[in-house]
């Protein structure tokens, strides 16, 4: 018995959809979840001294991928920990440039700064980041191909114009609000 058009046309696209790499995806090798991430980039990290394991780490997560202007591919990955014993919390923020054998090959603190996204050499952040080693602020940072943080400099939202959100979940949807 012949299998109706509809449900194998819908089960094509499925397989596409659920095969297929983004349009515009680096072909790089992909982490298959948190856990897998951070058993294998925690440790590496803990051995390179990058993180104290005397302060309390409260986020690591892979930021993004940028690519150097000669090509090569670097993980960017954002870490926050949190000092312990003080009368206050305080926290150390920082973006950790990664290449491929998980070695660390610059970094620079964000204090309130977040990573949003990367586009081709260039990391942006939600907001300025001041480095004493380059000597100035900015919210748009570049890498070389030795993967350092070669250059701070400044995007404003306008600059953005073209950028799309990559969503991880459906968008919720909006409710109005009742009168108070």
């Amino acid at each position: 018995m012949p299998m109706p058009v509809r449900p194998l046309v819908a089960v094509l696209i499925a397989s596409l959809v659920f095969v297929a790499a983004p349009l515009g995806a680096a072909p790089a090798a992909r982490l298959p979840s948190w856990q897998d991430f951070y058993r294998i980039v925690h440790p590496a990290l803990v051995r390179q001294e990058v993180i104290d394991p005397r302060r309390a780490l409260v986020h690591l997560a892979c930021l993004c991928e940028a690519r150097s202007p000669g090509g090569f591919l670097f993980r960017v990955v954002e870490v926050r920990e949190l000092v312990r014993g003080g009368p206050s919390p305080r926290g150390v923020n920082q973006l950790l440039v990664l290449d491929r054998q998980l070695k660390v090959t610059d970094r620079i603190e964000i204090a309130t700064a977040h990573g949003l996204y990367c586009d081709g050499a260039s990391i942006i952040l939600d907001r300025p980041a001041e480095s004493p080693r380059l000597g100035q602020e900015g919210n748009l940072l570049r890498i070389d191909d030795g993967g350092r943080i070669s250059s701070l400099g400044e995007i404003e939202a306008a600059g953005m114009e073209g950028i799309r959100p990559v969503l991880s979940s459906r968008p919720s949807l909006t409710r109005p609000r009742s009168a108070p």
